[in-house]
């Protein structure tokens, strides 16, 4: 006999599956505001003083960094179809998503062509 009725583990599922991507846009919302409020100046003045070239997707990403606020918008969307209409399809969809989402945002700054050669 399990701790939870079904519809209890139900429930919990879906405040997992909530709170997983919540971390995921609250990551996304962090990199984004710190890259539009001065964040930018402080990697290319490492980049530069060390002799490391920015990258194009690097670029691409700052100077498009305000359209990117669509990101976490549709992350949060799917998270309210999701839980709405739940399948498993549509919930690795909206952790797919979510988490590959991230990952572009991130690699834009911590790509390794960007790391110091020591």
């Amino acid at each position: 006999m399990g701790w939870f009725t079904p519809k209890q583990e139900f429930m919990l599922k879906k405040l997992l599956f909530v709170a997983v991507v919540l971390v995921l846009v609250l990551a996304q919302g962090y990199f984004i505001y710190a890259v539009q409020h001065g964040a930018i100046d402080a990697f290319t003045g490492a980049w530069s003083s060390f002799n490391v070239a920015q990258s194009g997707y690097s670029q691409f990403v700052f100077r498009s960094i305000k359209w990117w606020w669509a990101l976490p918008a549709i992350c949060l969307l799917l998270v309210g179809f999701v839980t709405w209409r739940p399948t498993v399809f549509r919930v690795v969809l909206a952790l797919s998503f979510s988490l590959l989402g991230t990952v572009a945002l991130y690699w834009s700054a911590y790509a390794p062509s960007l790391f110091i050669q020591i």
